[in-house]
């Protein structure tokens, strides 16, 4: 009785805290709608500063969540790549901000001017996936801050740690009413797409996404999706190598296959199976064995996540499937699940129908390329698609064919991590990005202004009606192209004029 009122107790204060913070970014909002872009330059300065800072407390974070995790891949996914988008964004956020002219009509308009200016729509709220608990909630952070909004985080209650650390450096780093943290368990992440946001950000997977994108409906608040799926790796007949093995496993090997872009099954010519299995299995066992990776890699998240995990591998093991273990048991304790290579898994399996997410790689067969069109379209839209090809011919049927978020031409997953891109999926995978100018679009309203000048027929179409409106409609709009010409050459020129000594 004791421990759940204290959970209670706990949760409430965590939802009474965003809800305070909330109104507190709203009304901040409010007193500064467009913060200039030197204010949003020095915020998203901030952040390599900080991460800098607190690089081994994340990284102890992470080890402590994951049950061991590479500070390698700790420095190079979760700290050093923020690098990188903060100072693009920082380098381009004048830019982005300017206004863009668009065309009107001179004859109608005169010396009107049209144009776009984006403007920052608010209070963001951010849902962050367990797997980049810093990644995720950074990167999307210095979008929203470049687009001058306010934002609050939601790290995952299954990294608690990261959490922790992520909340105390954001509050030592910005003021609560620009950027603060919230962490509490499954009634706060309930809760937390049912406020009236100006914009909801949730990385994650599809079932949890359609709770997410209907609880935000009830308030009309604008979505972005990112929901992973299973991203295929496909083969043409003169890439199955030792390049190729090495780049598949590696990738694989990031995050024990815990990442939304990592390679969900390889689809190989039913001629070069054997090469295929042999290669990359010999290449698992050369690199990966001792410890099952444990220096390279981190652990699996939880104890259900590894239960799902062995699940998924003997409903295999019971449909006759060959499956490759590379590595040793589990010990007691441990969370660092040796790698598995699933030989021609049928695609009724649950397998093969929902993203795997940790270290299990099945490989599929194929005889044409429309084999391989048809079978990736059979399913959800993957958010990366990976083509390993030397004939341009068979790299655009594949890239042409098959929809997806993002592509990779003989590399993988790299497609995501770059700060000019795009990253975001389509239909299944997600909708939305963020990154770079399109982040910056996302996360603000397009605004469209329209300023009256000289000249022009506006006059004309407002009530009272008179002469002027019956000529425009009849003897213009509904005239001949020869009387068009003719109004055209009557009214432009002073219609320029006036644009011109506006």
């Amino acid at each position: 009785m004791q421990d759940t009122t204290t959970k209670t107790a706990t949760t409430d204060t965590s939802i009474q805290r965003l809800e305070r913070v909330f109104q507190l970014q709203k009304q901040a909002f409010l007193k500064n709608p467009y913060p200039s872009a030197q204010e949003r330059i020095e915020l998203m300065g901030r952040v390599p500063g900080m991460l800098k800072k607190y690089r081994q407390e994340i990284l102890e974070a992470l080890d402590q969540d994951f049950c061991g995790h590479s500070r390698e891949q700790g420095d190079l996914l979760e700290i050093i790549g923020m690098f990188d988008r903060a100072k693009y964004n920082m380098d381009n956020v004048k830019k982005w901000m300017k206004p863009t002219s668009k065309s009107g009509n001179p004859i109608t308009l005169g010396s009107a001017k049209v144009y776009l200016k984006y403007h920052p729509k608010g209070v963001i709220g951010n849902m962050v996936s367990w797997n980049f608990p810093f990644d995720i909630a950074i990167g999307p952070m210095l979008d929203q801050l470049g687009a001058g909004n306010r934002v609050i985080i939601k790290p995952s209650d299954l990294a608690p740690a990261c959490g922790a650390v992520l909340e105390k450096m954001i509050a030592e780093t910005f003021d609560e009413d620009q950027v603060a943290v919230v962490n509490g368990g499954i009634e706060l992440a309930k809760f937390f797409p049912t406020l009236p946001w100006d914009h909801l950000i949730y990385t994650g997977s599809g079932k949890i996404g359609r709770l997410i994108m209907k609880a935000a409906a009830e308030n009309l608040v604008p979505v972005t999706l990112e929901l992973g799926g299973k991203s295929p790796v496909i083969l043409d007949k003169d890439s199955v190598n030792e390049e190729t093995f090495a780049e598949i496993a590696g990738i694989k090997a990031i995050k024990r296959g815990q990442m939304c872009v990592t390679a969900d099954y390889c689809m190989v010519h039913e001629s070069q199976l054997n090469a295929f299995r042999d290669g990359i299995v010999q290449y698992f066992k050369e690199h990966f064995t001792k410890d099952n990776g444990a220096s390279y890699c981190c652990g699996i998240i939880s104890n259900r996540h590894i239960s799902r995990l062995e699940s998924l591998l003997e409903e295999a093991r019971k449909a006759g499937v060959e499956v490759i273990q590379i590595g040793s048991d589990l010990k007691e304790g441990e969370r660092n699940m040796p790698f598995y290579i699933v030989v021609n898994p049928p695609s009724d399996i649950e397998l093969m129908q929902d993203e795997i997410f940790g270290p299990i790689l099945p490989i599929v067969t194929y005889k044409s390329t429309q084999d391989i069109i048809d079978f990736v379209n059979r399913g959800d839209s993957p958010l990366g698609l990976y083509v390993y090809s030397k004939d341009q011919n068979f790299i655009d049927q594949i890239t042409g064919k098959i929809p997806s978020g993002g592509v990779s031409v003989n590399f993988m997953a790299f497609q995501a991590s770059q700060p000019s891109l795009p990253f975001g999926g389509v239909g299944g995978s997600g909708m939305g990005v963020h990154h770079g100018i399109e982040g910056f679009r996302e996360f603000s309203n397009p605004r469209g202004f329209f300023v009256k000048g000289k000249g022009g027929t506006l006059n004309s179409i407002l009530p009272p009606y008179g002469k002027d409106t019956t000529h425009l409609i009849n003897e213009v709009a509904y005239a001949s192209l020869g009387k068009q010409l003719k109004f055209a050459l009557q009214t432009l020129p002073k219609n320029l004029m006036a644009r011109m000594f506006k």
